[in-house]
């Protein structure tokens, strides 16, 4: 067995990639189609802010091929504003609604906010929300922003439940700590979920601006050898991480011995 492994960027709409990775005079409206004709996978932001429609769901699925993946961060209901305690029907609503993906639906993520600390009363209410509440159809990721999360309980836990632990390279973990918490689950997961945040935004994200060839050949190296172990690795990008996402992507894409994506930015005549 080997992984397939899916990397892609953290949203599509930016208009800086105009250019450098759309075509030039791409409107806003065409992006997510020309994003699917060069990378298989996408992080959606805006569900974080509220439950898609389901016209909207129904869109993202036509503007892009039967092999691309779409993951999507669970609404703030559930992980900001209830905090886990008596959240299962708003994100029952949410599964629901992205189940209409179908065999476009990668991952829902699960992500903690940084406040969300690891004592005993968040403890019982994610535990249980987690031991009671994940569909068995639909992978689920979680983040966690608090190093004090990454316990044997909870990876245990996810073992048992079969859902995948968070750490994003960031300005709260470093390659080093992301990893290894990616690491540490490889051998029992079904997947792994990866994020690349970085540690300062940009002015613009047209070009990389930042060199992160050292991080980037120790995930490399926790990537292959999670290949034999799990189903799918998910990972994705923010331009945040080195200054232009769809860059970071190719080139992690090809230290992994996978296939370019085309190049996208220049139109053909065939």
């Amino acid at each position: 067995m080997s992984a397939r492994i899916w990397l892609g960027a953290m949203g599509w709409q930016e208009k800086d990639w105009v250019g450098p990775f759309y075509p030039v005079d791409t409107a806003a409206k065409a992006m997510l189609s020309q994003y699917g004709r060069s990378l298989s996978t996408v992080e959606v932001d805006s569900s974080f802010y509220g439950r898609p429609r389901a016209t909207t769901v129904d869109e993202w699925r036509s503007l892009v091929g039967d092999g691309f993946r779409f993951s999507l961060k669970v609404p703030r209901e559930v992980t900001h504003r209830r905090r886990f305690e008596d959240a299962g029907e708003p994100f029952k609503f949410f599964v629901e609604r992205v189940r209409t993906l179908g065999d476009k639906l990668g991952a829902i993520l699960l992500q903690c906010s940084p406040d969300f600390k690891p004592n005993d009363a968040n403890r019982s209410k994610l535990f249980t929300f987690l031991e009671t509440q994940l569909p068995d159809d639909v992978r689920v990721a979680l983040e966690l922003r608090d190093a004090g999360w990454f316990d044997d309980t909870l990876f245990e836990l996810a073992n048992e439940h079969r859902f995948a632990v968070v750490a994003a390279e960031s300005d709260r973990f470093s390659v080093a700590d992301a990893a290894e918490v990616t690491r540490r689950q490889q051998e029992h997961a079904r997947f792994l979920y990866c994020r690349w945040m970085g540690d300062e935004p940009f002015e613009h994200y047209d070009r990389i601006r930042k060199d992160c060839a050292k991080s980037l050949a120790t995930w490399v190296e926790i990537l292959k050898d999670a290949r034999p172990h799990v189903d799918d690795i998910f990972g994705y990008v923010s331009d945040d991480y080195a200054g232009h996402a769809p860059a970071t992507v190719r080139d992690l894409l090809g230290r992994l011995g996978e296939s370019a994506p085309p190049d996208i930015s220049t139109p053909t005549l065939f």
